[in-house]
């Protein structure tokens, strides 16, 4: 069996123009017992061609010599927020460098072709969002995107920039030094492999990364058909907030962030409003996040050793559980994954509050993440 960062490094550049391909793979490989991400690779690598493995260890010395990162989804310190998405990247290329704290993040977009009101909303948006300790994630674009970054930077604070392309391929390419910058005090992410040109359908892939990346989204400013209302729709599909800031009826980039308002998306007059709208247990949760360190020593039921298994937890790694906990815990079964849509159901926790509580209990230890957005026990044997 090849390398597992092989494997995936592989299957990511074979899926990269075709994600519906992976998506259906991946749900159709997630539907056993006790699958986990190494079994699903194997599955999946029966159809890659020969000579992949040569191919895959270029790609990954492509992205040493670049100096990025190679993030599976398998590794621990892959983004909680995205693993728990329902469609999470198989790699992330990271160039600069990701920190457990960015768990705490709130995504900031909007129209390329902003107004100056615009600009200079996304900029002070990026500032506040920083100077209370979130990371502003944003798509490194034109306009709303980049102001989002710049402020996030003159704060002091940390941004994520997702490319919808390669890392050798910045687009726009006069925001190379922009690029660089959010480097060296956040990091350039991508799910696309070296040499992936920015096309055109690439962007609603990077932009299913941004929504999953963060608690809440922000539209600054959207005409209508934006690209920035499929992040939106794809926030609000992942129980995430969704923000809008409003503008005059009679502005074209205010069509969209309106319309949004008018559907139930929530009131942002500024970073305030951001923060006192995520709800505290999403903080509360974030932050216990925030607070690991990576690498992380072995969570309880762990044995470490060769052909590492795990156990059941003791009755001490249930101690101390919130309500909420409990009742999740309670409904997660131990020999089949449960959907997140049943899970939160059976629970009766809406989505943002669900997905606060199934991180926690993962970050303990008491649950574990099957392909699919699917949740088993961790007291099921593997």
């Amino acid at each position: 069996m090849a390398h597992p960062a092989l494997l995936w490094a592989a299957l990511n550049r074979r899926f990269a123009e075709n994600p519906g391909m992976r998506q259906r793979l991946l749900a159709r490989s997630g539907r056993g017992e006790a699958d986990d991400p190494s079994s699903v690779a194997a599955v999946l690598a029966s159809g890659l061609p020969p000579g992949w493995e040569e191919d895959a260890r270029e790609e990954l010395d492509r992205a040493k010599r670049h100096g990025a990162a190679v993030l599976t989804c398998e590794d621990e310190s892959y983004p909680p927020l995205l693993r728990a998405s329902s469609d999470p990247p198989l790699v992330l290329y990271v160039w600069g460098d990701m920190r457990p704290e960015d768990v705490l993040a709130v995504a900031v977009v909007g129209s390329r072709r902003a107004t100056p009101l615009g600009l200079e909303v996304a900029g002070e948006l990026g500032r506040g969002l920083a100077a209370s300790g979130f990371t502003v994630v944003s798509g490194l674009a034109r306009g709303i995107d980049a102001a989002s970054h710049r402020g996030a930077l003159d704060g002091g604070g940390r941004t994520i920039a997702v490319l919808g392309s390669g890392l050798d391929r910045i687009y726009p390419a006069e925001h190379r030094a922009l690029a660089e910058s959010i480097a060296r005090r956040g990091a350039v992410v991508t799910e696309f492999p070296y040499g992936a040109a920015p096309l055109r359908r690439h962007f609603p892939e990077r932009n299913r990364v941004i929504a999953s990346l963060s608690w809440a989204t922000v539209v600054v400013e959207a005409a209508k058909g934006s690209g920035s209302l499929i992040t939106a729709d794809l926030a609000a599909d992942e129980g995430r907030a969704v923000c809008a800031v409003p503008g005059s009826v009679d502005e074209p980039n205010a069509a969209g962030t309106n319309a949004l308002l008018r559907s139930g998306a929530i009131l942002c007059r500024g970073a305030a409003d951001v923060l006192e709208d995520l709800a505290p247990q999403i903080v509360e949760a974030a932050g216990s996040i925030a607070a690991a360190r990576s690498p992380r020593p072995p969570l309880p039921g762990l044995v470490p050793g060769e052909g590492m298994s795990r156990a059941a937890p003791g009755p001490a790694a249930h101690a101390g559980l919130l309500a909420d906990e409990r009742r999740v815990l309670e409904k997660v079964p131990r020999t089949r994954g449960i959907g997140i849509e049943r899970l939160g159901e059976a629970c009766g926790l809406a989505p943002g509050a669900l997905l606060a509580t199934l991180l926690e209990l993962e970050l303990k230890g008491l649950v574990r993440q099957l392909p699919g957005r699917r949740f088993l026990s961790a007291a099921c044997k593997f």
